[in-house]
């Protein structure tokens, strides 16, 4: 038993483990996406009825986020501070993706003679990462992938970091007016989240505001992410008070099982699985497995766009046979990405904001920039 205070320090918790084990869920599940269907399901998708184990790593993702990024505004000097180290820790390895689906996967699997594949203007506008992670325009490249059974989308779950990136902002927002101080101030700071949660811009034929309808969730998801951000954000604003037990996991997964057949089963679903993503990241029994680098962003970023390059070669091939063919690829791809791009950029950030005579801040800790999905 512990409190989540004490497992924010990154020393004392194991979030690099569960994000990584939420990337290789969403890796899993999309295997049963992009091939032809043959009647499987991944297996949440079979125990549960209304999720997979996709949306599951999507939701691991944003709780830890929700905690971890509204922690490192605290820790920073200044909000100028912030908004480098989040941009350090998204923008390089989306902008290295973007550079890897132009320049690697379209020549190798577009139908196209690569003179008019780098002709069209359509190849180019790939390239347009500041869009992507502000506005979310997905990857599409001409003549790639245009026969597969998901159509010719490059890696369509990076939508979510488009997500995430608004409530990046809804967090420097209420840092700035201060309202992260204080326990009221953090609802405060919820109330405002809400607010680009409901509300949503249509640009097309005209710019209007429209209120959300809650009853159309994105593809695929049963639930909402911007809403499990804000519950991290609350989940952080009570950690003094948040008990973390082994034994409150499992009370929590039985009241589900009891509850299974009526219509609190997913809300107290929803609530067991958060507390014991929690748990996860708290029990010290996992430590020993936590890795030291932390490659879920990488195997996010680039395991679509190897299972689609898969599943544009052998379309009616197992999903799950799969799995091992694209294992090897995506995890060097992740390896690439973590050592190549994203510490390298990190590290250089930090050292840029670290001032004269202080600590360097390439050897300081920040448990809230390892959080994006």
């Amino acid at each position: 038993m512990t409190l989540l205070s004490n497992a924010l320090s990154r020393e004392r918790n194991n979030f690099d483990l569960v994000r990584l084990a939420a990337a290789m869920s969403v890796v899993y599940s999309h295997a049963f996406v992009v091939q032809i269907p043959d009647g499987n399901v991944d297996a949440a998708a079979r125990l549960l009825g209304f999720d997979y184990a996709g949306s599951l790593g999507v939701f691991a993702f944003f709780l830890l986020s929700g905690m971890l990024v509204t922690a490192s505004f605290e820790r920073q000097a200044s909000p100028w501070r912030f908004v480098a180290l989040r941009a350090a820790r998204i923008w390089p390895p989306v902008a290295v993706g973007s550079l890897f689906a132009v320049f690697v996967l379209g020549p190798l699997f577009t139908t196209l003679p690569l003179r008019e594949y780098f002709a069209a203007w359509s190849t180019w506008a790939n390239l347009n990462t500041v869009t992507t992670m502000f506005v979310w325009v997905p990857w599409k490249l001409p003549g790639v992938f245009e026969h597969n059974y998901v159509g010719n989308v490059i890696c369509p779950s990076l939508w979510t970091l488009t997500v995430e990136v608004h409530y990046y902002f809804v967090v420097l927002l209420a840092g700035m007016l201060g309202l992260l101080k204080t326990r009221r101030g953090m609802l405060v700071a919820v109330l405002i989240g809400l607010i680009p949660f409901l509300m949503r811009p249509h640009l097309h034929p005209h710019f209007a505001l429209a209120i959300r309808n809650l009853t159309e969730k994105p593809p695929g998801y049963a639930y909402f992410p911007e809403l499990v951000f804000l519950a991290g954000m609350l989940l952080y604003a009570y950690r003094d008070h948040v008990v973390i037990s082994g034994w409150a996991a499992i009370a929590l997964w039985l009241v589900y099982l009891g509850l299974r057949d009526t219509p609190l089963a997913q809300p107290v679903f929803y609530a067991a699985f958060g507390y014991v993503i929690l748990w996860l990241g708290a029990t010290p029994r996992l430590h020993r497995f936590v890795p030291r680098n932390d490659y879920s962003l990488g195997i996010y970023i680039y395991g679509f766009p190897v299972q689609q390059s898969v599943a544009s070669l052998w379309p009616q091939l197992d999903p799950l046979v799969t799995l091992p063919i694209i294992a090897p690829f995506v995890c060097a791809l992740a390896w690439l990405s973590w050592h190549g791009v994203e510490k390298p950029a990190m590290n250089w950030v930090r050292r840029r904001l670290a001032a004269p005579g202080a600590t360097d801040l390439a050897n300081v800790p920040d448990t809230g920039l390892r959080s994006a999905p």
